[in-house]
């Protein structure tokens, strides 16, 4: 019972490795420096920022998130969905996908059932050259890195079809990152996206709140430990947090290329899906530091078979620190690569 109770005290009396005393994630990245500001006009001044990267990095600064249009072929995008009508076709095991749920091998997807609102695809680019175009683009990168201050590495991609209807979240308390700052994200539009399809959504501001505690000192959602009512109440702690400081959401309606890069602690999600006949095609990649970030692990659920031939799920985690790189820009492969399943 003493060790308990130190325990216990030693969580309550100080913060957390990662969280600062008021309850913010604490950053070493220059953008979250209190004179953010002026570091940017001296980089500017130097030449290593150009005019327009300053105005939206000024922006990514006070309101957390920047935007700004790819200048790439048709043939990319068309291309995409091509792709997706194909493994959706061919349903490969080693690519990943899910519908609310945990994601699980696409051998067990099928069309007529699961493809509709709130379906993503993880890491279509193991099956998709135009998806491999958009996870490692440079111009993407190029914003990515002056965010963090160094090389980065895209860690995940998830493919959207249609609106995900996620509500506000952010992402350091479900993606992995080390340092947990270290986590940027970019959200790419595969076509022009309209009021009624279920945009994102994302509150401006709201990278400088306060997290949600689990327990003393702890950000981060284990599903192994936690469940519905503490998904509630953290989203009733950032409603009531958005509330206080009388922040406002924003949808991001917007045209194909259209990109919006958005601070790992920024408040987002998805609007509902108004109209269901719409899609909302979206690509979007996950980022930390090259120096940090050695290793990716995705866990699904596995379907296997018992002895007395019953099938049943299991999970599973696959990992890989296998680099993808072009045009000086690096990514961690799909761990699931190559992957058969039992079943």
């Amino acid at each position: 019972m003493l060790n308990i109770l130190k325990d216990l005290f030693k969580k309550e009396s100080s913060p957390a490795e990662g969280m600062t005393p008021d309850g913010r994630l604490a950053s070493d990245l220059w953008v979250d420096q209190p004179d953010a500001h002026q570091r940017l006009q001296r980089m500017t001044r130097k030449g290593e920022v150009r005019p327009e990267q300053a105005e939206r990095l000024a922006h990514f600064v006070d309101k957390g998130y920047l935007t700004f249009s790819l200048d790439l072929p048709e043939r990319v995008y068309s291309q995409v969905q091509a792709d997706v009508d194909r493994v959706w076709r061919e349903k490969p095991g080693d690519l990943a996908w899910a519908n609310q749920g945990p994601l699980r091998s696409f051998v067990e997807a099928d069309e007529a059932r699961d493809r509709k609102p709130s379906y993503r695809i993880a890491d279509l680019f193991t099956h998709s050259e135009a998806a491999l175009e958009l996870y490692l683009s440079r111009t993407v990168f190029e914003h990515v890195e002056l965010i963090l201050g160094q090389p980065a590495v895209a860690t995940q991609a998830l493919y959207f079809e249609y609106g995900s209807q996620q509500g506000l979240h952010r992402d350091p308390v479900f993606v992995q990152a080390k340092p947990a700052s270290h986590l940027v994200a970019a959200w790419i539009a595969l076509e022009d996206i309209s009021p009624r399809c279920g945009p994102l959504v994302y509150v401006p501001g709201s990278h400088r709140l306060p997290y949600y505690q689990f327990e003393p000192g702890e950000h981060r959602y284990d599903q192994g430990r936690y469940g519905e009512a503490e998904t509630r109440a953290m989203a009733e702690f950032d409603r009531q947090q958005v509330a206080d400081r009388s922040l406002a959401s924003e949808v991001f309606t917007c045209k194909r290329g259209d990109v919006l890069i958005w601070h790992a602690s920024l408040l987002h999600g998805g609007s509902i899906v108004e109209d269901t006949s719409l899609t909302r095609r979206s690509y979007v990649v996950h980022f930390s530091t090259l120096a940090h970030h050695k290793m990716r692990k995705q866990r699904i659920l596995e379907r296997v078979l018992l002895e007395n031939r019953e099938a049943v799920d299991r999970p599973r985690i696959f990992e890989t620190d296998r680099l993808l790189t072009r045009n000086g820009c690096h990514g961690l492969d799909n761990p699931m690569r190559g992957y058969e399943p039992p079943l």
